[in-house]
Protein backbone atom coordinates (compact mmCIF):
# COMPACT_ATOMS: atom_id res chain seq x y z
CA UNK A 1 0.00 0.00 0.00
CA UNK A 2 2.86 2.39 0.74
CA UNK A 3 4.43 1.74 -2.66
CA UNK A 4 1.11 2.13 -4.46
CA UNK A 5 0.40 5.32 -2.54
CA UNK A 6 3.81 6.69 -3.46
CA UNK A 7 3.24 5.85 -7.15
CA UNK A 8 -0.20 7.50 -7.09
CA UNK A 9 1.15 10.62 -5.42
CA UNK A 10 4.09 10.75 -7.83
CA UNK A 11 1.87 10.50 -10.92
CA UNK A 12 -0.54 13.14 -9.61
CA UNK A 13 2.31 15.44 -8.63
CA UNK A 14 4.09 15.20 -11.98
CA UNK A 15 0.89 15.82 -13.96
CA UNK A 16 -0.09 18.74 -11.72
CA UNK A 17 3.37 20.24 -12.18
CA UNK A 18 3.14 19.92 -15.97
CA UNK A 19 -0.34 21.47 -15.99
CA UNK A 20 0.80 24.31 -13.74
CA UNK A 21 3.79 25.07 -15.98
CA UNK A 22 1.50 25.26 -19.02
CA UNK A 23 -0.73 27.74 -17.17
CA UNK A 24 2.21 29.97 -16.42
CA UNK A 25 1.93 29.34 -12.72
CA UNK A 26 -1.69 30.39 -12.43
CA UNK A 27 -2.92 26.83 -12.00
CA UNK A 28 -6.49 25.65 -12.33
CA UNK A 29 -8.61 23.63 -9.93
CA UNK A 30 -10.07 21.47 -12.72
CA UNK A 31 -6.67 20.55 -14.11
CA UNK A 32 -5.36 19.72 -10.66
CA UNK A 33 -8.39 17.56 -9.90
CA UNK A 34 -7.91 15.76 -13.19
CA UNK A 35 -4.25 15.14 -12.37
CA UNK A 36 -5.23 13.88 -8.90
CA UNK A 37 -7.85 11.53 -10.40
CA UNK A 38 -5.35 10.04 -12.86
CA UNK A 39 -2.92 9.54 -10.00
CA UNK A 40 -5.55 7.99 -7.72
CA UNK A 41 -6.19 5.28 -10.32
CA UNK A 42 -2.72 3.91 -9.56
CA UNK A 43 -3.95 2.71 -6.15
CA UNK A 44 -5.66 -0.22 -7.90
CA UNK A 45 -2.87 -1.01 -10.35
CA UNK A 46 -1.89 -4.35 -8.79
CA UNK A 47 -5.25 -6.12 -8.59
CA UNK A 48 -7.02 -4.42 -11.49
CA UNK A 49 -4.23 -3.43 -13.87
CA UNK A 50 -6.31 -3.80 -17.05
CA UNK A 51 -9.19 -1.77 -15.64
CA UNK A 52 -6.81 0.91 -14.38
CA UNK A 53 -5.17 1.14 -17.82
CA UNK A 54 -8.50 1.51 -19.63
CA UNK A 55 -9.76 4.10 -17.15
CA UNK A 56 -6.49 6.00 -17.44
CA UNK A 57 -6.77 6.26 -21.23
CA UNK A 58 -10.44 7.29 -21.00
CA UNK A 59 -9.61 9.74 -18.21
CA UNK A 60 -6.89 11.26 -20.39
CA UNK A 61 -9.39 11.76 -23.22
CA UNK A 62 -11.88 13.31 -20.79
CA UNK A 63 -9.17 15.61 -19.43
CA UNK A 64 -8.38 17.00 -22.87
CA UNK A 65 -12.03 17.12 -23.89
CA UNK A 66 -12.64 19.43 -20.94
CA UNK A 67 -10.08 21.87 -22.35
CA UNK A 68 -7.56 21.57 -19.54
CA UNK A 69 -3.84 22.40 -20.08
CA UNK A 70 -1.74 19.93 -22.04
CA UNK A 71 0.00 17.22 -20.00
CA UNK A 72 1.19 15.08 -22.87
CA UNK A 73 0.04 11.58 -23.77
CA UNK A 74 2.75 9.17 -22.66
CA UNK A 75 3.38 10.60 -19.19
CA UNK A 76 -0.19 10.14 -17.85
CA UNK A 77 -0.43 6.51 -19.04
CA UNK A 78 3.18 5.36 -18.51
CA UNK A 79 2.63 4.02 -14.99
CA UNK A 80 -0.59 2.24 -16.03
CA UNK A 81 1.17 0.70 -19.06
CA UNK A 82 3.99 -0.53 -16.83
CA UNK A 83 1.57 -2.10 -14.33
CA UNK A 84 -0.43 -3.84 -17.07
CA UNK A 85 2.73 -5.26 -18.65
CA UNK A 86 4.05 -6.32 -15.25
CA UNK A 87 0.81 -8.22 -14.61
CA UNK A 88 1.15 -10.04 -17.94
CA UNK A 89 -1.31 -8.00 -20.02
CA UNK A 90 1.16 -7.10 -22.74
CA UNK A 91 -1.32 -7.11 -25.61
CA UNK A 92 -3.84 -4.79 -23.98
CA UNK A 93 -0.97 -2.49 -22.94
CA UNK A 94 0.23 -2.23 -26.55
CA UNK A 95 -3.30 -1.65 -27.84
CA UNK A 96 -4.01 1.03 -25.21
CA UNK A 97 -0.74 2.82 -26.00
CA UNK A 98 -1.49 2.83 -29.73
CA UNK A 99 -5.07 4.02 -29.20
CA UNK A 100 -3.95 6.90 -26.97
CA UNK A 101 -1.21 7.92 -29.40
CA UNK A 102 -3.33 7.66 -32.58
CA UNK A 103 -6.26 9.58 -31.08
CA UNK A 104 -3.88 12.29 -29.88
CA UNK A 105 -2.12 12.61 -33.24
CA UNK A 106 -5.38 12.67 -35.24
CA UNK A 107 -6.93 15.26 -32.93
CA UNK A 108 -3.90 17.56 -33.09
CA UNK A 109 -3.61 17.27 -36.86
CA UNK A 110 -7.30 18.10 -37.28
CA UNK A 111 -6.70 21.23 -35.20
CA UNK A 112 -4.13 22.31 -37.79
CA UNK A 113 -0.93 21.69 -35.84
CA UNK A 114 2.29 21.10 -37.76
CA UNK A 115 2.70 17.52 -39.00
CA UNK A 116 6.41 17.42 -38.30
CA UNK A 117 5.92 18.60 -34.72
CA UNK A 118 3.00 16.28 -34.00
CA UNK A 119 4.24 13.08 -35.67
CA UNK A 120 8.01 13.29 -36.01
CA UNK A 121 8.80 15.10 -32.77
CA UNK A 122 6.09 14.57 -30.17
CA UNK A 123 4.77 11.30 -31.66
CA UNK A 124 8.10 9.50 -31.69
CA UNK A 125 8.93 10.73 -28.19
CA UNK A 126 5.58 9.58 -26.79
CA UNK A 127 5.90 6.24 -28.57
CA UNK A 128 9.39 5.68 -27.17
CA UNK A 129 8.29 6.49 -23.61
CA UNK A 130 5.27 4.19 -23.74
CA UNK A 131 7.32 1.39 -25.30
CA UNK A 132 9.90 1.80 -22.54
CA UNK A 133 7.18 1.55 -19.86
CA UNK A 134 5.80 -1.65 -21.41
CA UNK A 135 9.29 -3.12 -21.85
CA UNK A 136 10.16 -2.34 -18.23
CA UNK A 137 6.99 -4.07 -17.02
CA UNK A 138 7.80 -7.12 -19.14
CA UNK A 139 11.36 -7.16 -17.82
CA UNK A 140 10.22 -7.06 -14.20
CA UNK A 141 7.71 -9.85 -14.85
CA UNK A 142 10.38 -11.97 -16.58
CA UNK A 143 12.84 -11.44 -13.73
CA UNK A 144 10.23 -12.49 -11.18
CA UNK A 145 9.52 -15.65 -13.14
CA UNK A 146 13.22 -16.42 -13.40
CA UNK A 147 13.68 -15.85 -9.67
CA UNK A 148 10.68 -18.04 -8.87
CA UNK A 149 11.90 -20.80 -11.19
CA UNK A 150 15.38 -20.58 -9.73
CA UNK A 151 13.99 -21.00 -6.24
CA UNK A 152 11.85 -23.91 -7.33
CA UNK A 153 14.83 -25.51 -9.10
CA UNK A 154 16.91 -25.25 -5.94
CA UNK A 155 14.09 -26.80 -3.92
CA UNK A 156 13.64 -29.60 -6.46
CA UNK A 157 17.36 -30.30 -6.52
CA UNK A 158 17.39 -30.48 -2.72
CA UNK A 159 14.41 -32.83 -2.82
CA UNK A 160 16.15 -35.00 -5.41
CA UNK A 161 19.25 -35.26 -3.24
CA UNK A 162 17.16 -36.14 -0.20
CA UNK A 163 15.39 -38.82 -2.26
CA UNK A 164 18.71 -40.26 -3.44
CA UNK A 165 19.96 -40.24 0.13
CA UNK A 166 16.86 -42.07 1.33
CA UNK A 167 17.24 -44.57 -1.49
CA UNK A 168 20.81 -45.21 -0.38
CA UNK A 169 19.63 -45.61 3.21
CA UNK A 170 16.98 -48.10 2.15
CA UNK A 171 19.55 -50.17 0.25
CA UNK A 172 21.92 -50.15 3.18
CA UNK A 173 19.10 -51.09 5.53
CA UNK A 174 18.03 -53.92 3.25
CA UNK A 175 21.57 -55.25 2.95
CA UNK A 176 22.49 -54.97 6.63
CA UNK A 177 19.25 -56.33 8.08
CA UNK A 178 19.02 -59.00 5.40
CA UNK A 179 22.52 -60.15 6.26
CA UNK A 180 21.82 -60.10 9.99
CA UNK A 181 18.56 -62.03 9.68
CA UNK A 182 20.20 -64.57 7.38
CA UNK A 183 22.96 -65.15 9.93
CA UNK A 184 20.37 -65.41 12.72
CA UNK A 185 18.32 -67.96 10.77
CA UNK A 186 21.37 -70.09 10.01
CA UNK A 187 22.60 -70.03 13.60
CA UNK A 188 19.10 -70.78 14.90
CA UNK A 189 19.04 -73.91 12.73
CA UNK A 190 22.49 -74.85 14.03
CA UNK A 191 21.31 -74.41 17.61
CA UNK A 192 18.23 -76.58 16.97
CA UNK A 193 20.33 -79.34 15.42
CA UNK A 194 23.11 -79.27 18.04
CA UNK A 195 20.93 -78.87 21.15
CA UNK A 196 20.29 -82.64 21.72
CA UNK A 197 23.94 -83.63 21.26
CA UNK A 198 26.18 -80.57 21.90
CA UNK A 199 24.55 -78.07 24.23
CA UNK A 200 27.68 -75.87 24.26
CA UNK A 201 27.57 -75.54 20.44
CA UNK A 202 23.86 -74.71 20.64
CA UNK A 203 24.55 -71.97 23.21
CA UNK A 204 27.30 -70.53 20.99
CA UNK A 205 24.92 -70.51 18.00
CA UNK A 206 22.26 -68.75 20.05
CA UNK A 207 24.86 -66.17 21.04
CA UNK A 208 25.45 -65.55 17.32
CA UNK A 209 21.69 -65.15 16.85
CA UNK A 210 21.49 -62.63 19.67
CA UNK A 211 24.40 -60.58 18.30
CA UNK A 212 22.97 -60.62 14.76
CA UNK A 213 19.55 -59.47 15.96
CA UNK A 214 21.11 -56.76 18.14
CA UNK A 215 23.09 -55.47 15.15
CA UNK A 216 19.95 -55.48 13.02
CA UNK A 217 17.99 -53.55 15.65
CA UNK A 218 20.78 -50.98 16.01
CA UNK A 219 20.92 -50.48 12.24
CA UNK A 220 17.16 -50.13 12.10
CA UNK A 221 17.09 -47.53 14.89
CA UNK A 222 19.86 -45.52 13.21
CA UNK A 223 18.05 -45.50 9.88
CA UNK A 224 14.75 -44.53 11.47
CA UNK A 225 16.41 -41.61 13.27
CA UNK A 226 17.90 -40.42 9.97
CA UNK A 227 14.60 -40.67 8.14
CA UNK A 228 12.73 -38.84 10.90
CA UNK A 229 15.08 -35.88 10.43
CA UNK A 230 13.34 -35.13 7.11
CA UNK A 231 9.55 -35.05 7.62
CA UNK A 232 7.06 -35.56 4.83
CA UNK A 233 5.62 -32.38 3.29
CA UNK A 234 2.06 -31.39 4.18
CA UNK A 235 -0.63 -29.11 2.82
CA UNK A 236 0.56 -26.48 5.28
CA UNK A 237 3.67 -26.13 3.09
CA UNK A 238 1.58 -24.95 0.13
CA UNK A 239 1.64 -21.36 1.38
CA UNK A 240 5.28 -20.86 0.37
CA UNK A 241 4.64 -22.55 -2.98
CA UNK A 242 1.67 -20.28 -3.72
CA UNK A 243 3.66 -17.22 -2.69
CA UNK A 244 6.32 -18.25 -5.19
CA UNK A 245 3.75 -18.34 -8.00
CA UNK A 246 2.37 -14.96 -6.97
CA UNK A 247 5.87 -13.49 -6.89
CA UNK A 248 6.24 -14.70 -10.47
CA UNK A 249 3.25 -12.55 -11.48
CA UNK A 250 0.43 -15.10 -11.39
CA UNK A 251 -2.93 -14.61 -9.75
CA UNK A 252 -3.52 -17.69 -7.59
CA UNK A 253 -6.96 -18.81 -6.40
CA UNK A 254 -7.06 -21.57 -3.80
CA UNK A 255 -9.78 -23.80 -2.35
CA UNK A 256 -7.92 -26.20 -0.06
CA UNK A 257 -9.60 -28.47 2.48
CA UNK A 258 -7.52 -30.16 5.21
CA UNK A 259 -6.45 -33.78 4.66
CA UNK A 260 -5.92 -35.83 7.81
CA UNK A 261 -3.97 -38.69 6.20
CA UNK A 262 -0.29 -37.58 6.17
CA UNK A 263 0.74 -39.84 3.27
CA UNK A 264 -2.12 -38.64 1.06
CA UNK A 265 -1.45 -35.02 2.05
CA UNK A 266 2.23 -35.42 1.10
CA UNK A 267 1.29 -36.86 -2.30
CA UNK A 268 -1.20 -34.03 -2.86
CA UNK A 269 1.48 -31.47 -2.01
CA UNK A 270 3.95 -33.04 -4.44
CA UNK A 271 1.32 -33.05 -7.18
CA UNK A 272 0.52 -29.36 -6.68
CA UNK A 273 4.22 -28.51 -6.50
CA UNK A 274 4.99 -30.27 -9.79
CA UNK A 275 1.94 -28.80 -11.54
CA UNK A 276 2.68 -25.23 -10.39
CA UNK A 277 6.33 -25.63 -11.40
CA UNK A 278 5.23 -26.70 -14.89
CA UNK A 279 2.96 -23.64 -15.10
CA UNK A 280 5.86 -21.36 -14.17
CA UNK A 281 8.08 -23.00 -16.76
CA UNK A 282 5.79 -23.52 -19.71
CA UNK A 283 2.48 -21.66 -19.45
CA UNK A 284 1.68 -18.36 -21.15
CA UNK A 285 -1.26 -17.82 -18.78
CA UNK A 286 -1.65 -15.37 -15.93
CA UNK A 287 -3.71 -17.20 -13.30
CA UNK A 288 -3.61 -20.51 -11.44
CA UNK A 289 -6.48 -22.24 -9.64
CA UNK A 290 -5.59 -24.84 -6.96
CA UNK A 291 -8.30 -27.03 -5.45
CA UNK A 292 -8.00 -29.86 -2.92
CA UNK A 293 -11.09 -31.48 -1.42
CA UNK A 294 -12.36 -34.81 -0.09
CA UNK A 295 -15.19 -36.68 -1.75
CA UNK A 296 -16.38 -40.20 -0.92
CA UNK A 297 -13.08 -41.55 0.41
CA UNK A 298 -10.99 -39.75 -2.21
CA UNK A 299 -8.87 -36.63 -2.12
CA UNK A 300 -9.44 -34.73 -5.37
CA UNK A 301 -6.59 -32.45 -6.44
CA UNK A 302 -6.77 -30.00 -9.35
CA UNK A 303 -4.31 -27.39 -10.64
CA UNK A 304 -5.45 -25.35 -13.64
CA UNK A 305 -4.00 -22.34 -15.44
CA UNK A 306 -5.60 -20.09 -18.03
CA UNK A 307 -3.07 -20.30 -20.85
CA UNK A 308 -1.96 -22.98 -23.29
CA UNK A 309 1.53 -24.38 -22.69
CA UNK A 310 4.29 -22.80 -24.72
CA UNK A 311 5.94 -26.10 -25.53
CA UNK A 312 4.98 -29.79 -25.97
CA UNK A 313 7.06 -30.85 -22.99
CA UNK A 314 4.55 -29.21 -20.64
CA UNK A 315 2.19 -32.12 -21.14
CA UNK A 316 4.36 -34.62 -19.37
CA UNK A 317 7.69 -33.20 -18.20
CA UNK A 318 8.22 -33.98 -14.53
CA UNK A 319 4.87 -35.73 -14.18
CA UNK A 320 6.01 -39.26 -15.05
CA UNK A 321 7.41 -40.02 -11.61
CA UNK A 322 4.42 -38.38 -9.97
CA UNK A 323 2.04 -40.48 -12.06
CA UNK A 324 3.85 -43.61 -10.90
CA UNK A 325 3.58 -42.48 -7.28
CA UNK A 326 -0.14 -41.75 -7.60
CA UNK A 327 -0.77 -45.07 -9.36
CA UNK A 328 1.18 -46.96 -6.71
CA UNK A 329 -1.07 -45.37 -4.07
CA UNK A 330 -4.15 -46.64 -5.91
CA UNK A 331 -5.09 -43.29 -7.46
CA UNK A 332 -5.16 -41.82 -10.94
CA UNK A 333 -3.55 -38.78 -12.52
CA UNK A 334 -4.73 -36.85 -15.57
CA UNK A 335 -3.04 -33.95 -17.36
CA UNK A 336 -4.18 -32.19 -20.50
CA UNK A 337 -5.81 -29.16 -22.11
CA UNK A 338 -9.21 -27.83 -21.04
CA UNK A 339 -11.47 -25.13 -22.43
CA UNK A 340 -9.40 -22.20 -21.19
CA UNK A 341 -5.98 -23.58 -20.36
CA UNK A 342 -4.26 -26.65 -18.94
CA UNK A 343 -5.25 -28.84 -16.01
CA UNK A 344 -3.49 -31.45 -13.88
CA UNK A 345 -5.88 -33.44 -11.69
CA UNK A 346 -5.70 -36.53 -9.51
CA UNK A 347 -7.91 -38.71 -7.34
CA UNK A 348 -6.05 -40.08 -4.32
CA UNK A 349 -7.56 -42.71 -2.02
CA UNK A 350 -7.37 -42.05 1.70
CA UNK A 351 -5.49 -44.56 3.81
CA UNK A 352 -8.71 -45.76 5.45
CA UNK A 353 -10.23 -46.48 2.06
CA UNK A 354 -7.29 -48.44 0.63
Amino acid sequence: MLVDGAVAAGVAGVLALIASADLGGRGGIGAYLGAAALGALMLGRRRHSRTVLILTVLGLFAYYAAGFPAIGVAVPVAAALYSAAEAGHRRIAVVAALVALVVSVVFRLREGQDFGLVVLYDGIGHLALMAAAIALGELVRARRRIAALTGRQIALEAGRRVHEHNQELSRELHDSIGHALTVAAIQANVARQEAPHRPDAAVAALDHVARALSDALAELRSTVRTLRAGPEPSLGDLGALIDTARDAGFRVRTAIEPVEDPATAATAYRLVREAVTNVLRHSAGRSIAVEIREDDGLVLVSVEDDGPPSGPEAAGAGLTGLRERVTAAGGRLDAGPVAHGWRVSAALPLAAAR
